[in-house]
């Protein structure tokens, strides 16, 4: 199976400006990111609010610049490129943001909202627009004659549609999807997600799923990456594989299980979650973990095959 995307040591390193009593300081919104993504797969990218999953998502397309590390797109290296040259390579690479209600101007109808990116890169000059926004309208579920609705006319789970209908306008094999149900209510996520099913199923699409919901992306994605504070911790190769990281396993833990038999005691994590602006030597989940030892706060645990997948833990868990 051929690789569509490759990350290579991806980091990102923002500064923040001294003020009259304060230093400049920095932090690693992304910290040497490495994965691979193959055509026709979706790859989960899950973690808690603050780990960096959306700066992941904007580095991978370039809409903002890595500190360090590389990226390749079929082959090609995008960070040689220039801003002419990506925002060509861009058709192909498309994005869905988390807030369907600021990503579409609000003074733009659906169909101008939706045929914005045929007219940017010059392929509207061959196209009957209205015909084109009534057959991407059709194919994320919506009735085509919304076409001259604005979006305050709109629910939220429609203007994800019209989202998702934008990002196909230009008929990309890569989406990256940033938690695009995070805002809808759960009978309209599960509309959506049905939607992106078929989707990929229609247009050979891959997916790069990022989302703070786990059971979610146990359901939906093919492999999973767990971030924390800027790094992988851990690489599931498929949703069958068991965690091992004590950080995955408690997200699993914290999971909703609807069906009562199944209820369980969960284990509340102690401990603050140190700042992206200082963290402590070692393992940074090391503070709130209740298998750590002196290693962990010692030592920062590489992100390395333990057993059947990549697990950056010290002392990973048995598979249970």
């Amino acid at each position: 199976m051929s690789k569509l995307l490759e990350v290579r040591d991806l980091t990102k390193r923002f500064e923040s400006g001294g003020g009259l009593f304060s230093k400049p300081r920095s932090m690693h919104a992304v910290n040497g990111v490495s994965f691979d993504l193959h055509k026709g797969k979706i790859v989960g990218v899950v973690g808690e609010s603050g780990c960096g999953k959306s700066t992941l998502a904007r580095l991978i397309l370039r809409l903002i610049e890595p500190t360090s590390g590389s990226l390749c797109f079929k082959g090609e290296d995008l960070m040689a490129k220039s801003a002419a040259q990506m925002r060509a390579l861009r058709k192909e690479m498309q994005m869905v943001f988390q807030d369907p209600y600021s990503c579409i101007d609000p003074r733009y109808t659906v169909a101008q909202a939706i045929s914005e990116p045929l007219q940017i890169h010059g392929l509207s000059k061959d196209l009957d627009l209205n015909k084109e926004v009534a057959q991407l309208l059709e194919k994320v579920g919506m009735n085509p004659a919304l076409a001259d609705s604005y979006p305050h006319q709109l629910s939220g789970g429609q203007k994800q549609r019209v989202s998702i209908a934008r990002a196909l306008a230009l008929n990309p094999s890569l989406l990256v999807l940033d938690e695009p149900t995070a805002s809808l209510d759960v009978s309209v996520q599960a509309q959506i997600i049905s939607l992106l099913e078929k989707l990929r199923d229609e247009l050979d699409l891959t997916y790069l799923f990022i989302s703070h919901d786990l059971s979610l992306v146990e359901y939906f994605c093919d492999e999973i990456i767990v971030m924390y504070l800027g790094k992988v911790v851990e690489h599931l190769p498929d949703t069958n594989t068991p965690a091992q990281h004590p950080y995955t396993r408690t997200l699993l833990d914290s999971t909703f299980e609807p069906d009562p038999n199944k209820r369980r005691e969960i284990t509340a994590l102690e401990g603050e979650v140190p700042s992206p602006f200082n963290l402590p030597p070692g393992c940074s989940f090391a503070a709130r973990c209740q298998h750590s030892t002196s290693l962990c706060h010692e030592q920062v645990p590489p992100l390395e095959v333990q057993g059947s997948h990549r697990v950056a833990c010290h002392h990973p868990l048995v598979a249970s």
